[in-house]
């Protein structure tokens, strides 16, 4: 088991670091980093969203995550706005242009797993690997707390 465990590990690793290079080679072309595309990602995922959340979440400072909001605001990807009875707090949300922008580059991560995966179609069983997946991210959510 033990065995099992350190080669699943190690297969997740690996497909996420390829798929993170593609993507990265994808993102150049559209002048977006990685870093920009874990915040577009993580507000699609949870807006609104409060910057203290979102820091949470990405385990990034408060200056490099504001660094990086401004920058998206600015691109008018991001929306960002103060809470009315509480100042500090500070929400923030796709815009249409983030959205469609997001959109894109997922589409794009999808063809290349799609691609991928039918290159290995007669060996693989999509439906079972999604919903082995689906126990694992539910398991780890349930003992991982971040």
């Amino acid at each position: 088991m033990d065995a099992e465990i350190k080669s699943l590990e190690y297969l997740l690793r690996e497909i996420n670091h390829k798929m993170n290079l593609v993507t990265r080679n994808y993102l150049n072309n559209k002048n977006i980093t990685m870093s920009r595309f874990w915040v577009l990602n993580k507000l699609h995922t949870d807006e609104p969203i409060t910057m203290k959340q979102l820091q949470a979440q990405l385990v990034l400072s408060s200056s490099t995550l504001t660094g990086l909001i401004d920058n998206l605001v600015n691109d008018d990807l991001v929306s960002r706005w103060r809470d009315t009875k509480d100042r500090r707090l500070v929400y923030l949300k796709l815009t249409d242009k983030g959205h469609k922008l997001l959109n894109d580059i997922l589409e794009y991560r999808s063809s290349i797993l799609k691609e991928v995966i039918d290159k290995g179609a007669k060996e693989i069983d999509l439906k079972l690997l999604n919903e082995n997946l689906e126990i694992l991210l539910k398991m780890s959510n349930e003992i991982i707390d971040i």
